[in-house]
């Protein structure tokens, strides 16, 4: 475990090539949303990725996700604004919320990021 709630084979790279980088800060984050939003178990969809993953998704080599920096997750019952609205709070100068129809990425980058991009 790598905090209360959360193992850190829950931030493992989706192809299992065994690469689980995760920063603290981000597992403080996702604790505080937890506890936030009463406990509500977080679903995390996405978190670090290795190179070649990365670019299999078609994502960038800049991503936060290969600096195990960032998080995709979901809260049952929970709308993805509110979430990111929540995160807003947390990370007001800073940090990446990107806000998509099922989900919230949230990462811990130095800069401020923000998007939508949602479908609906």
């Amino acid at each position: 475990m790598v905090s209360e709630h959360f193992s850190r084979h829950e931030f493992g790279c989706r192809c299992n090539c065994k690469f689980e980088a995760v920063d603290v800060e981000l597992i403080n984050i996702l604790e505080k949303v937890r506890k936030n939003f009463g406990g509500i178990a977080i679903n995390i969809t996405n978190a670090c990725r290795c190179l070649e993953h990365n670019k299999d998704v078609g994502s960038k080599d800049t991503s936060q996700h290969i600096k195990g920096m960032a998080v995709d997750f979901w809260i049952k019952d929970i709308n993805p604004e509110s979430i990111a609205m929540y995160l807003e709070q947390l990370l007001p100068d800073r940090g990446g919320i990107g806000i998509y129809d099922d989900f919230v990425h949230c990462d811990v980058r130095s800069t401020r990021a923000r998007w939508n991009n949602r479908s609906k």
